[in-house]
Formats: structure tokens, C-alpha cells, sequence
């Protein structure tokens, strides 16, 4: 029966490991935990979880493990027993004197165990200097009774209760240098032990019994060996005082899965039966396996036995044990807007409560600067655990009020520290560098505001630190360095504040953000959801180069055939790279990307192209002002291609000021014609303006085509709106420099067009730096379709006209709109959502946040209904839903928020917190709308009111 059984766990063990490289194939490599396919992927949780304990209570499991020296002891829920987070923590400090002066590292909380009793849940576990402690809650979310000191000891460790069906009470635990296992009488209320103990097992480092029974049987579980190179025995007795048989049942046999170690042994309802443990993983610290476990002679069988030695060994894949559809994982980020510090967060050693707070309004951490000789003494640190193999950790900090010998900002330690932060010496702040020992000192900084950042890669053994004053632009700080696993923890990050010379000083952290390789959580963040969604663009490992061409001059054909034919023969081979390499290229005429083909641009790589109009024809379908038409082709286009990119470190020149752009002074005639057709839904076919008409065409256009990326390249000079996606699905712009100043230069104006990543460019525009459209007027409408399901994140704005904006052809309708971490300059106006009554459609469901604005010269935050242009038309846009947040601007000179709607339709439902203007004319206009709430905003230094009112009086605001 049991070959039988073992077959049957290896037969689905081979099956769920096909199952999850047919996954990782298709796109999910590094995925840890819940796989979403019902099967799970160990580790289950990838962070340092030591000494795992677990228990099931109803349908629910809980556990707990080691924090040694570092506060609380974190809680954690599952329903399923594979994804899991944070509820509560125990404790929040040891009363004893070297917890105060951060004299116990190494020390604190070892190997817990939790258990279910008498309606309770119990917490026991030992410190190794002072002893035995409990804890008690009914929920196990809190609150925890405080720390009762069960017997006051050194050098006791890994204890675990146990309450008889008689309600007789025991404690098991061992000693350091691990062994033996020692039995204890306890009185029922957990509170005293009733004798010196008895030794029940003496083993190679026998360590962390858990005690259970059944079918009649005392079970202790037991890691023995050592945690690297160890195995998990079990011992069991018809007494619990003995005499106890001995099997081995899991080791690491065959697997990489060294010394599984230390866990607990779970059922399920429907009697399924798991074992937890953990592995040593180095930096990472102990991870937590889930093995699947059945019971056969009444002896548990874990793992797979895959070499037959009798010896089960741990799985890497298996099916999920209860099925459920949400997947989550403890929390990491915090914008610190809670009352409380969120649960991720553990301080090292003690805190002092009266130098940190979460009371700023609007939301920040801060920390007050207490006095220590150097960053491992230094009180009030405040750590989390680094999760999965790579991961990204950012960090926005205030330290505008920094003392002379203060020093603040991101720590990497375990037993040993590297940290990354400003300090103030002779008056002067200063970014610097520290290990232990020593401190070098990288720049001088003038601001008040730094972005610091970590990056680590567990695999290659390497932390890199970054600094930034705008959080887009990051500068790698010093070299790489790699932090070892240390006083029986690994390696964490922190956040710190502390003074070489006096208390004095004081930092705020604004957010923390931390990225990283799993477990995930499904996020609640839509914007992330949106990003999440959209469709990569994947190229065949194929390179077609262009060289520069020696017969290459201005009136030379040579050089835009030689890109075309790569282009052409690249897509028909089934894509790949056009690597275009160092050198001018003058380009009489368009470029027509083609399915399948990345663009790459080499850097020194220089397309010119001659901003001739006759090079731009024939005449190619296309979009003007949210109106369609056949027209003068953008330099670089794409009709209904799917999985294109333009990439690389080169230049796109459209030279569009030598013939183009001064068509913006008498085009009227043209466009006038174009939108009468366009009003009167005239037939596609017959809107052709081609040789002798005027007007422009864009820089780079896509139009109805999917998976697109533009990235890294620098456009120059475009005749009209420079990045074009019409009728698009599933876009990425990204790390893209625009530096052009001619009339109507929009940096990026996804039209129509969904699925959209806009991040880390730089936009030097004549025109609006981002403008989303959605067609104009009567054939926006006919063609009704909208843009939505854009991300617009981490870009600079130095553009001459506006900032970000929604319309003004906008009559397909545009919703579901985030834009975060924008930093504008001096604009017309900073955030613009605009339309008139020929419009129609709506803007809907748009997200603003954590924008810095120098100066707008209209207004900072605009709703305009009428836009100039307009025919007269009975078709009013309706606007709803506005969700606006931290945003600080400098100046305003006429409005800091202006808000003018429609009598038949309000703009309505908007939100405007945390939102400060140093100086404006006039603080608010509002006029047409509802439910329009105001929190935390000031303008001038003076508060807005909650609820603001409407103006009696309509005015204009003829700044555009």
C-alpha cells in the first residue's frame, strides 16, 4: 500500500511540475507561491519566515516565527494555506534594560509555537537571555495580552505547549547547542511550569519540537542535524513521556532544498494533511516550503520519496490544498497615511516612542533624530523584510529639518550595514555612503527632497543604491556590494535617523515603495492592474544591421531604402531586430514599420529625414485633430501592424520646421474644409488632401495596431504632434526625450486607443506635454471610440503650453486615467481636461496623483467646457469621478483650481486632497458643478473649504 501511495504522490508530483513549465513558457518565471492555475511553487513564501509555526483554527491558519531582535512578531492569515498576510503583532518591546541601548542583536524571539485552547490562541516562545515568554488573544488579528515572563532562564529555546485531552499541560523545548528535548509540567493558564523537566530525546542537534497526538500517539516533530545540511525526524510514544520510536521523513535527498528544517505539521477540513518548513537561503534569510504529507501506520509520510530510499524529499510544485481565487502576500509598500505603522514593519530593538510619528497631515513617517555613535546603535530604525530573489525598494524622504551631525535615509544590514543617505556637516547637507566603519561622502545636494532607492539581486549576490531629486532620474551610488546572512537573520532594509553629536533633527519619510519577484499579491492598485494587463511586445532572436551608407547625402534614396528593405524582409522572415547602426542617415521620405519588427536605433544611430512635404506622399490614412482623412504621411508609420517597437539610444530628427511648421499660419483653409467633412460624416474615401493642401502630418504615428513599444529614443523637430497611437491597443512609451517647439507639438497623444503606458520621459514641447483624444465632434462620435486604460507615471514636463490634458477632442470618450509622479514646470496650464458643446462624449474615472508644478500661468487644476473652436453644437461632454491628490505648485497667476461647467450637465464628483498652492491670484472658480469636496488643500497658506460653493457669475479664463 505504501509503494502504491508513494507512486501515486511522484506520478502527480511529474504532473504539476509539467504544469508549471508550461506556464513559466508562457510568461511567469520567478513566480513564487500561488500559481493561479491551482498549483503553488515553493518556496511559498519567499522571505525570512525562520522557524515557521502553523495551526489551523475552522478554516482558517495562522502563524507565526522568529523575529529575533527585531519587535512584534508578526501574525499571519491564510485561507488556503499558500498565500498569506500580516494581521497583528504580539509584542512591541522587551522591558529589559539592553533592549534600550541596541545590545541584543542575535537575541529576542526564537522559534514560537502557536496553539488553539480553551477558546485562545497562545504565542509561547523563548528569548535566550531572559527567559520563557506567553501571550494570549481571542482574535488572533489582536489585541495580544502582554508579554508574561513563564520562567525567567538563559540559554532555553524552541519551546511548544501541549494540552492533554485530561487538560493536563506540557511544555516541550530544548537548549542551546541545540539538544536535548526536554519535558515540562505546565499549570493550565500557561503561566508557571510545574517542574525542572524531563529529557525525553537526545539527538544530533535536536531542536524546535512541536508536540501533537493522535490515534493514541504523542508525536514530537523535530529538525535534527543542523539547518543547512539537517533532516526532519518524528518521534512517537503511546506516553508522552516515552519511550519514543524514531523515523526520518523528509530530507534533501535528490532536491537543492538543503536541510529542510523546523515546521509544523497542518490539516485541512476535508483531511488532508501538509507539513510546513523552512530552508536556509542565505541573504534572503529562511524561506517557508509547503509539503504535501499523508499518514500510513501511523507514521506521517512528507514529500516525495523521488530516490526510493524510504526518505521523503521536497517538492518544488504541487496542487494548491484548498482551492480560492484571491492571492495576496504580506504587505510592503506604505504611503504612511494610517494612524498606525503597517504590519510589515518591525523597529530594531526597542523603540522610543516619543521620537517618531505618523500624525503629519497628509501622511508621513517621522522620525526624530536621537543620538548614537554610529547606524547600528542608532534607536528607532525601522526594518522589513526583503522579499524574493530580485526586488526594488524606493524610499521618498523630507529632511528639511536636518541638524548639524545628523544623518538619515536607507539601510541594507544584517550582520553587517551598508547605508545610503544625507547627512549635515559644517552646514553643508551632503549625500553619502557607510559601512561600519567607514563614511564617503558622494555630492552636495541643495534640496530637501530625496528619492532614495535600492535594487537587489539575490542571485548575483548584488545591492546597487541609486539617489534621485525627482524620482525619474536615478544615479547608481558607489559600487555594488552584497550584505551576508547575519546574526540569524537575513539581510533587511530600513529607514533611519539618528545624530553623531546631539539629539537634534528630525526626517520624514513620504512613501515606500517595494517591488519584487514574489509572492505577489493581486493587487487593488487598478493603475497597477492596468499596467499588469497590457501585452508585451516579443521579437525573434534575429538582428538584420544597417550600416550607414557610404553614398548617403541629402538627395540620396540609398539610405531610406537600405532601413525600408531590412524593415520589409525582417517581418516577412517572422521579426526580429533592424539594428541600425552609428552614423547619419538622411531619409528622403517615411519609414513604414512592418508586424513583428523592432527599430533599434543604435545610439549615435541619426535618421534625418528632409521635412520635405513631397516626401511624404502618397497620401496614407490618418487622423488630424481628431478628424480622419488620407494625408501627408508621418515620418515614421504603421498601419494595422501588430508587435512593433522603435528602441534604442538614438535620434529621430523629423526636421519639421524646414517646410511643415509654418504651415500652422495658413493651414485654416484646409482644416476649415476637413471639419465640415468631418461634421457632415462625409465617406472616409472622399477626404483626400495630398499634394498642394497643408497640413502637417505627425512625427511618429501608429493606427490600428497592437503591442507597440517606443523606448529610449530621442525625437527632434516634429512638424505636428510627435507620438501618434490611433485606434491602438496595448502601447508602451517609455524612457523617450521630445524636444521639439513648433506649433501644436504634443509629446504623446494616444488617440482612441486603450491599454496605454506612458513613463520616464522627458517631454520639451511647443504644445502639450500629454494629451489623450478621443476624435472630434461628429466623427469622433460616428467612429465612437474611446481612449481608456491609460498610465501616464514618473515623466518630466517642460512644455509651453499645458501639462497633462484630457481633450479637447475628446468625443469618443475617455475613462479610466492614472497619472502619478509628475513634475511640471512653468505651463499654461498644469492639469487640463477640456471640451466645448460640439463635443460630446465624456471624461470619466481619471486619477491624479503626487504632481509638482512650478508655475502655471492659467490655472493649476482646469476644467474648461468651452474651448474654443467650438460651432455651436448642442452636444455638452460630461465630466465625472476626478480623483486629485498631492499636488504642490509654486505659482499660480490666475487660478490654483478652476472649475467651469455646463447648467444641463455639472461637472460633478471630484475629489481635491492634500493640495497646496504657495501663490495664486485667485485661490478657486466654481461654477455648474456638485459634490466637488475639498481636503487638506490650501492656496496662499489658507485653507479651502470641504465644501466649497458655487460662483453666482460665470467667468472666463482666456489663458489656453
Amino acid at each position: 500500500m505504501k509503494n502504491i501511495l508513494v507512486k501515486q504522490l511522484t506520478l502527480t508530483a511529474i504532473l504539476c511540475f509539467c504544469i508549471i513549465s508550461l506556464s513559466t513558457a508562457q510568461g511567469t518565471p520567478g513566480k513564487w507561491g500561488d500559481q493561479g492555475n491551482g498549483t503553488y511553487v515553493n518556496p511559498i513564501l519567499n522571505a525570512d519566515y525562520s522557524d515557521p509555526d502553523v495551526i489551523r483554527v475552522g478554516n482558517k491558519y495562522y502563524m507565526v516565527a522568529s523575529d529575533f531582535h527585531f519587535m512584534g512578531m508578526q501574525v499571519l492569515e491564510s485561507a488556503d494555506m499558500v498565500n498569506w498576510k500580516l494581521i497583528s503583532q504580539i509584542y512591541n518591546r522587551f522591558d529589559f534594560p539592553a533592549w534600550e541601548e541596541n545590545k541584543r542583536y542575535a537575541g529576542g524571539s526564537w522559534a514560537p509555537a502557536i496553539r488553539y485552547h480553551d477558546n485562545k490562541f497562545w504565542v509561547f516562545f523563548c528569548t535566550p537571555h531572559e527567559g520563557l515568554f506567553m501571550s494570549t488573544a481571542e482574535n488572533p488579528a489582536g489585541p495580544w495580552s502582554p508579554l508574561h515572563l513563564v520562567h525567567a532562564v538563559e540559554k532555553w529555546e524552541d519551546p511548544c505547549p501541549f494540552w492533554d485531552e485530561d487538560g493536563t499541560a506540557y511544555l516541550g523545548r530544548s537548549k542551546h547547542g541545540a539538544g536535548p528535548i526536554i519535558l515540562h509540567k505546565m499549570s493550565a493558564d500557561g503561566t508557571r511550569l510545574l517542574d525542572d523537566g524531563v529529557t525525553i530525546y537526545t539527538g544530533p542537534v535536536a531542536e524546535g519540537t512541536k508536540i501533537h497526538k493522535r490515534n493514541g500517539y504523542y508525536y514530537m516533530s523535530i529538525p535534527e542535524g543542523g539547518v543547512e545540511v539537517g533532516w526532519q525526524s518524528v518521534l512517537r510514544s503511546k506516553n508522552i513521556y516515552g519511550p519514543y520510536e524514531k523515523k526520518i521523513v523528509l530530507e534533501t535527498g535528490s532536491t537543492h532544498v538543503n536541510g529542510p528544517h523546523q515546521g509544523a505539521i497542518v490539516d485541512t477540513p476535508d483531511g488532508q494533511w501538509f507539513f510546513y518548513h523552512f530552508q536556509h537561503a542565505g541573504s534572503l534569510g529562511r524561506v517557508v516550503h509547503l509539503q504535501p504529507m499523508y499518514w500510513h501506520d501511523d507514521w506521517p509520510v512528507i514529500g516525495v520519496d523521488l530516490d526510493r530510499n524510504g526518505i521523503g524529499e521536497p517538492v518544488s510544485v504541487w496542487k494548491k490544498p484548498i482551492k480560492s481565487t484571491e492571492v495576496f502576500a504580506p504587505q510592503t509598500d506604505d504611503d504612511f497615511t494610517s494612524e498606525t505603522l503597517s504590519l510589515q514593519w518591525q523597529w530594531n530593538h526597542n523603540p522610543v516612542d516619543r521620537a517618531w510619528s505618523l500624525s503629519t497631515p497628509g501622511g508621513m513617517l517621522t522620525l526624530k533624530a536621537l543620538k548614537a555613535p554610529y547606524f547600528r546603535l542608532a534607536r528607532n530604525t525601522l526594518t522589513q523584510k526583503i522579499v524574493g530573489y530580485k526586488s526594488e525598494a524606493t524610499v521618498a524622504m523630507n529632511f528639511s529639518e536636518i541638524a548639524e551631525g545628523q544623518r538619515c535615509g536607507l539601510a541594507c544590514f544584517a550582520k553587517e550595514s551598508r547605508v545610503l543617505g544625507v547627512k549635515m556637516e559644517k552646514g553643508k547637507k551632503l549625500l553619502y555612503f557607510s559601512n561600519d566603519t567607514t563614511e564617503t561622502t558622494i555630492a552636495e545636494i541643495a534640496d530637501e527632497i530625496a528619492y532614495l532607492r535600492v535594487a537587489i539581486d539575490m542571485d548575483r549576490e548584488a545591492f546597487q543604491y541609486f539617489y534621485s531629486e525627482d524620482n525619474i532620474h536615478f544615479t547608481s551610488c558607489g559600487e555594488p556590494f552584497f550584505i551576508k546572512f547575519g546574526h540569524w537573520k537575513g539581510a533587511r532594509i530600513g529607514l533611519y535617523s539618528y545624530n553623531t553629536q546631539k539629539e537634534a533633527g528630525a526626517t520624514s519619510f513620504q512613501w515606500f515603495k517595494y517591488k519584487h519577484d514574489g509572492p505577489q499579491a493581486d493587487t487593488n492598485d487598478p493603475a497597477e492592474k492596468i499596467i499588469a494587463g497590457i501585452a508585451r511586445t516579443s521579437f525573434a532572436n534575429r538582428d538584420i544591421r544597417v550600416t550607414c551608407p557610404t553614398t548617403n547625402s541629402e538627395d540620396s534614396q540609398l539610405p531610406r531604402k537600405k532601413i525600408q528593405q531590412a524593415i520589409d524582409s525582417c517581418s516577412l522572415l517572422g521579426g526580429g531586430r533592424v539594428v541600425v547602426e552609428k552614423g547619419t542617415y538622411f531619409l528622403k521620405g517615411n519609414l513604414v514599420l512592418k508586424s513583428n519588427v523592432n527599430l533599434h536605433l543604435e545610439e549615435g544611430a541619426y535618421l534625418l529625414f528632409s521635412g520635405k512635404a513631397t516626401d511624404f506622399l502618397p497620401v496614407v490614412q490618418t487622423r488630424w485633430e481628431g478628424t480622419e482623412l488620407y494625408s501627408y504621411s508621418p515620418m515614421i508609420y504603421a498601419y494595422h501592424a501588430d508587435n512593433i517597437a522603435i528602441t534604442g539610444k538614438g535620434t529621430i530628427d523629423a526636421q519639421g520646421g524646414l517646410e511643415f511648421a509654418p504651415w500652422a499660419e495658413i493651414e485654416a483653409p484646409w482644416r476649415d474644409r476637413l471639419r465640415d467633412m468631418g461634421e457632415k460624416v462625409i465617406p472616409l474615401y472622399e477626404r483626400v488632401f495630398a499634394e498642394g493642401t497643408k497640413l502637417r502630418p505627425s512625427c511618429i504615428q501608429f493606427l490600428g495596431c497592437s503591442r507597440i513599444l517606443v523606448e529610449d529614443v530621442l525625437v527632434k523637430n516634429s512638424p505636428f504632434w510627435t507620438i501618434h497611437p490611433v485606434y491602438c491597443d496595448n502601447v508602451i512609451v517609455r524612457g523617450v526625450t521630445i524636444d521639439t517647439h513648433y506649433p501644436n507639438n504634443d509629446g504623446c497623444d494616444p488617440e482612441s486607443t486603450s491599454n496605454v503606458l506612458i513613463e520616464n520621459c522627458i517631454f520639451r514641447t511647443g504644445d502639450d506635454a500629454v494629451a489623450i483624444k478621443a476624435g472630434r465632434d461628429a466623427d469622433g462620435r460616428s467612429v465612437g471610440r474611446p481612449s481608456r486604460n491609460i498610465v501616464i507615471r514618473n515623466c518630466l514636463f517642460h512644455s509651453e503650453c499645458n501639462g497633462l490634458c484630457i481633450g479637447s477632442e475628446m468625443s469618443g470618450g475617455v475613462e479610466n486615467v492614472y497619472m502619478d509622479n509628475i513634475r511640471i514646470g512653468t505651463v499654461k496650464n498644469a492639469l487640463y481636461f477640456k471640451s466645448n458643446r460640439d463635443r460630446g462624449g465624456y471624461i470619466r474615472n481619471i486619477h491624479v496623483s503626487n504632481i509638482d508644478i512650478e508655475r502655471a500661468k492659467g490655472a493649476i487644476l482646469r476644467f474648461e467646457t468651452n474651448y474654443f473652436g467650438f460651432r455651436g453644437g448642442g452636444f455638452v461632454a460630461l465630466y465625472e469621478d476626478f480623483f486629485i491628490r498631492n499636488v504642490k505648485a509654486g505659482t499660480a497667476d490666475n487660478y490654483a483650481i478652476f472649475i467651469d461647467g455646463y447648467e444641463e450637465k455639472p461637472i460633478r464628483d471630484i475629489e481635491i486632497k492634500n493640495f497646496s498652492v504657495a501663490k495664486a491670484l485667485h485661490s478657486y472658480y466654481l461654477f455648474c458643478t456638485e459634490n466637488i469636496r475639498f481636503k487638506n488643500a490650501t492656496v496662499n497658506n489658507k485653507a479651502l473649504p470641504d465644501t466649497p460653493e458655487n460662483s453666482k457669475e460665470r467667468v472666463s479664463l482666456d489663458v489656453y
